[in-house]
């Protein structure tokens, strides 16, 4: 037997979608690339072509060149053609999870349309992978992956190894040590063997051949040829041989991704060690840690498209399917696309022109899903049962479990008094603002207006009692007044409180006094202002940077008061360097107006964090800073399916540079949906929408620092303080993008929670209520604009008319975490997917249904049967159950 290691080729391309080029742009090198590809399959010039490990390509290409359809099928089946399981090569940090389960069914699906997908999950250069890719992989029957980015040293593992989520799912994982890309000009251009190629990082005095053979723990190792938008080269076969003759060390022999998982589960399989946790290291690849805070305005509208998505518009069609109204899956799935379309692996880290193509994209997404909100409850609207002196209003629950939820409506009226009746018994509710407009043609003379075209739109507060997945029709009688109506009271006051909290704003101090741990946090908020001498894709400090410590000194302070909320606001400007040359002087010129309102709900654990600030300065980042007042060694942070322990302070922070890392291991964090801080007795949690980074800060490591957004001028710099070396992205050439210096005016949504027994479970939870929208529409004649542009068109109501209040399910007595719920495909029944975050198994709890709807069986992510529903759910499952 031969000595000889062996190098498995595999020829491929990594195919941005769009990145320092738009979309359009690379479809044109696509569209003569695939038509080489597939001739080249055809001749016999090459074996195998993996493209990309995705679809989205491929549909490109299609889109312009339809007459190649048969031909792709015919290589796909042939195993000659590789393509899926994804659509588009997602960023594994930023996405949520049932983002990433759609973007995968999309691409497997297309593929299969094609001949068929394949099941290596080929991520080439997603900047690091979380915690719960296995289980969400193995969902979905794919049981190897390949990734470049995030394995160091530090995690103890060769280049193939076995990756297992809290849950036990394993996936067989090769890393592509020093990238896909090194071999491809060496190889063609005849000296792979001779040239010295040297891998960026300089931890080992070894070539790019030579490290990726000896990490590999077995004979094999992979040797991918192929680099971005790369077309497939010729002379291949003879260059094969010249090497296979002229090499003493290596065999070259030209494989597939499968060929090459089956020989190393062959010679190692069960052997291999293996890894539980996150790839997030920047030791041999870089990884852009502090990636996640740019273009924060795309962000915070690819964040609300999931959540809408997730937790309000398929859950809400599931019920209406139920009462009549058809499951429509093609809207559903044109939002995905959409959506997946726009998670390209850089990140937003792109020219503003591709970002602006990105932004118009989740404007879409976002236009669609929240037009089939308003549609879905309109229809509900319409369709059931109201008097005569009324107009109904639909408000759903889309969340499993029973919940009093108190929110705000708008209530159009004819006349300025109106009584809100459910089941035929009046409802309470507090006023907190009316406006009496037009409704008539508008004329620029006023005068000449309809004095009976007017009408009242009041914005009212209510708390209701919902069963699980449920809707309530409220009809709107403003033929009298109502009995329990009260109006909210704005007054100059500094304190709030509710059972759960007092918050007092004083000195330009918040303070928060948890009144059920009788914990009280002084100075509980405060915002910090840096530099940003970084780029698209790292924050970098400039030398000699002015940190500012902003306080709520000088505000305008105001609270409004209702029987079941008090919010408390501040107003106020702080003044910032406009720039870095001010901030290296230490100027302050820029005005940054703000207003922050902090409010308690009496239904609520949460306290509300609303933040406007209108930017005009350049070259800054701006924090949210909570003390958690806990000392802490690992901060706490919700992935898509679970929860990850990060360190705060690791130890190779202050060896990186003389370890011959690429950058940084800073310890700025990437946030999806939740952070946490936690001792015995003691937690802080903070939830975000759209803010998708944190870094834990203080001198005991005891502050959270969200990052509510980072301007910066350009898309990538060489030489950055926390990235040595050349520019990331376009190395050869410097571009500016003044649109991620975020020159506008900027909202933000947080929450806070602080208790004393942390529960992952129980924190992702109140998570997802805090990221839950109420659904309500008011169906009424006197405006058409409405809330929703789709109120101009007339909607029939359904042939048969609907309850007044519907449940389709609810789910008891479970910790579990809500996913989402949809119809299942061939139409027999719902699933609902719930998961576990806690380290131990937990009741799977009951349905609770007047519809004789039981749990029948467990699927996977591909709907496929996996057997009876167990009682409990094992640490960490991520579980789908058919309802039927």
């Amino acid at each position: 037997m031969s000595d000889k290691k062996i190098a498995n080729v595999v020829m491929q391309t990594h195919w941005d979608n769009e990145w320092y080029f738009t979309d359009r742009e690379a479809q044109v090198q696509l569209t003569y690339n695939v038509r080489e590809i597939l001739s080249m399959l055809e001749r016999g010039e090459m074996k195998y072509f993996l493209f990309d490990g995705q679809t989205a390509a491929i549909q490109d290409y299609l889109d312009v060149c339809p007459e190649d359809r048969s031909r792709i099928v015919k290589l796909v089946e042939e195993g000659k053609l590789f393509i899926g399981p994804w659509h588009t090569q997602a960023e594994t940090f930023a996405v949520s999870g049932e983002s990433m389960i759609n973007n995968l069914i999309y691409g497997i699906e297309y593929a299969d349309q094609l001949g068929g997908s394949s099941y290596v999950s080929y991520l080439p250069d997603s900047f690091g992978h979380p915690t719960d890719f296995p289980k969400i992989f193995n969902g979905l029957n794919i049981e190897n992956l390949s990734i470049r980015r995030g394995m160091g040293d530090k995690h103890n593992v060769p280049t193939e190894f076995w990756w297992e989520s809290n849950d036990g799912s394993k996936i067989m994982t090769n890393v592509l040590i020093d990238g896909y890309h090194w071999a491809v000009d060496p190889y063609f251009e005849g000296d792979l063997l001779t040239r010295n190629i040297r891998p960026e990082c300089t931890t080992n005095d070894m070539t790019s051949l030579e490290l990726a053979a000896h990490k590999a723990p077995t004979k094999n190792f992979l040797l991918p040829l192929g680099e971005d938008q790369t077309p497939a080269f010729a002379n291949f076969y003879e260059l094969l041989d010249k090497y296979n003759k002229e090499s003493d060390l290596y065999e070259f022999v030209e494989t597939t991704y499968d060929e090459f998982f089956a020989k190393v589960r062959e010679e190692a399989g069960d052997s291999l060690p293996t890894y539980k946790g996150e790839l997030l290291c920047p030791q041999y690849s870089r990884i852009h840690k502090s990636i996640n805070s740019v273009r924060y305005d795309v962000k915070q509208i690819h964040d609300k498209v999931e959540r809408l998505m997730t937790y309000t518009v398929q859950p809400l069609m599931a019920m209406a399917d139920k009462v009549g109204l058809p499951y429509e899956r093609g809207l559903l799935k044109e939002v995905w696309n959409l959506l997946s379309r726009a998670q390209t692996h850089s990140v937003c880290t792109n020219t503003d022109e591709t970002n602006e193509r990105i932004y118009v994209r989740l404007k879409e997404a976002y236009d669609l899903a929240l037009t089939a909100q308003a549609f879905i409850a309109r229809k509900l609207a319409v369709s059931s049962k109201y008097g005569d002196n009324s107009t109904p209003m639909v408000v759903a629950n889309t969340l499993p479990t029973k919940r009093t939820l108190t929110d705000r409506f708008k209530i159009y009226t004819k006349n300025e008094h109106f009584a809100l009746i459910n089941d035929g018994q009046e409802l309470p509710y507090s006023i907190v603002g009316k406006t009496r407009p037009y409704g008539g043609v508008i004329r620029g003379d006023e005068s000449l207006h309809n004095e009976e075209k007017y009408y009242f739109v009041t914005e009212v507060e209510m708390t209701l009692e919902m069963n699980g997945f449920s809707y309530k029709t409220i009809e709107v009688d403003d033929s009298k007044a109502g009995a329990d109506v009260t109006v909210a009271i704005n007054e100059t006051a500094n304190v709030i409180e509710n059972d759960d909290y007092e918050i007092t704003l004083k000195g330009g101090e918040l303070t928060i006094a948890n009144r059920k741990t009788g914990v009280t946090y002084t100075d509980a908020i405060r915002f910090s202002n840096d530099s940003d001498a970084g780029d698209n894709y790292d924050h970098s400090p400039m030398e000699n940077d002015w940190e500012l410590d902003l306080d709520l000194n000088n505000s305008l302070v105001t609270i409004e008061k209702t029987p079941a909320t008090q919010t408390l606001t501040a107003k106020g400007k702080w003044l910032v360097p406009a720039n870095m040359e001010e901030r290296a002087a230490r100027i302050t010129s820029s005005e940054l107006a703000y207003e922050l309102s902090l409010s308690l709900c009496n239904t609520s654990d949460v306290i509300g964090v609303h933040i406007e600030v209108d930017n005009k300065a350049l070259n800054h980042r701006l924090r949210m800073v909570v003390d958690s007042q806990v000392a802490s060694e690992f901060s706490y942070a919700g992935t898509q399916f679970s929860e990850i322990a990060r360190e705060v302070n690791p130890p190779e922070l202050k060896t990186w540079k003389e370890d011959g890392w690429l950058e940084e291991p800073t310890t700025t964090e990437p946030l999806l949906n939740t952070v946490a801080l936690k001792e015995d007795g003691k937690y802080t949690a903070i939830f975000t929408q759209g803010c998708k980074e944190y870094q834990i800060v203080g001198e005991s490591f005891d502050k959270i620092a969200v990052t509510l957004f980072r301007a910066c001028g350009h898309f990538g710099l060489p030489d950055l303080s926390r990235r040595p070396g050349r520019a990331s992205g376009t190395p050869n050439k410097i571009t500016a993008t003044p649109d991620s210096q975020l020159q506008k005016r900027l909202t933000f949504d947080l929450g806070i929670v602080t208790g004393s027994d942390y529960k992952s479970n129980l924190v992702r939870q109140q998570y997802v209520e805090f990221a839950t929208d109420t659904v309500f529409y008011h169906e009424q004649n006197l405006c058409r604009a409405g809330e929703y542009n789709i109120s101009f068109f007339a909607t029939n109501p359904l042939r048969e008319q609907v309850p007044a209040n519907f449940s389709l399910l609810e789910v008891e007595a479970t910790d579990a975490v809500f996913s989402t719920l949809t119809k299942a495909k061939d139409n027999n029944g719902y699933l609902l997917r719930m998961y576990n975050c806690e380290e131990q198994a937990i009741e799977a709890g009951q349905i609770n249904t007047v519809h004789g709807y039981q749990p029948r069986e467990l699927t996977n992510l591909l709907e496929q049967s996996q057997g009876e529903v167990t009682p409990t759910l094992r640490q960490g499952e991520l579980r789908t159950v058919r309802i039927a």
